[in-house]
């Protein structure tokens, strides 16, 4: 099983605005989505991950190499997100390793789709409302995106508050480790299905909890 340490950062001041705390994140030691289950063909393309954390929020930056970008998706929890040019982020917060988790998927435009479950079949999908208090930002300056031979990369930034979480989910958050996957998948042209822990089934299938990796925060965090 891998392990990632999420570092710690001072927050600023009171705006939960990713712009308002956002880390240095050179200073932030990534993690790869670099485990091609279901290759099929084409470049095996880079897909990176950093996180840190102070008291409120938890901070996300996906960095993908992508050579044939694309997104249709604009709407809220959309099922297809996941056909477009997307980074996923599934974690349980209860900190038992199985458990009910969250799916966070993020197309390269930045529409998300975010949901709370023990499987696949048992979702709840967070409300508008809920979504709002998530900040997204992209270094793509449009709602869609069709391939283009200027493509090579993207970039996705979330400020993700610990509020969101527990009201979606309506259970306490361990503030010790978490166990979660990092994903990568969708597009038109070779599709890149990668995985940062390795999952071990035949077809393409991120909603396996089991196979997870662990998050450990640090002690000053709690």
């Amino acid at each position: 099983m891998k392990k990632y340490l999420v570092k710690s950062i001072q927050k600023t001041n009171s705006d939960n605005t990713i712009e308002a705390g956002l880390p240095d994140w050179q200073n932030i030691t990534p993690l790869d989505i670099n485990i091609f289950p279901w290759y099929q063909n084409g470049k095996k393309q880079q897909t990176q991950v950093k996180l840190c954390v102070n008291k409120d929020i938890l901070f996300i930056q996906f960095i993908a190499q992508d050579k044939y970008s694309f997104a249709k998706q604009t709407q809220l929890n959309n099922m297809l997100i996941c056909e477009d040019s997307c980074v996923e982020f599934f974690f349980s917060p209860s900190g038992i390793l199985g458990s009910t988790y969250i799916n966070l998927e993020v197309n390269c435009c930045g529409t998300l789709h975010i949901a709370y479950g023990a499987s696949r079949d048992e979702r709840q999908f967070i409300s508008s409302e809920l979504a709002k208090q998530i900040i997204c930002k992209t270094s793509l300056n449009s709602t869609t995106k069709v391939e283009s031979p200027a493509d090579k990369t993207w970039t996705v930034e979330l400020a993700l508050p610990f509020t969101v979480i527990k009201e979606l989910t309506g259970e306490n958050i361990n503030k010790e480790q978490w166990y979660a996957n990092f994903y990568r998948c969708g597009g038109n042209i070779e599709a890149q299905y990668a995985v940062w822990n390795k999952v071990e089934v035949k077809a393409p299938d991120y909603h396996k909890p089991e196979y997870f990796g662990q998050l450990c925060f640090p002690q000053k965090f709690n």
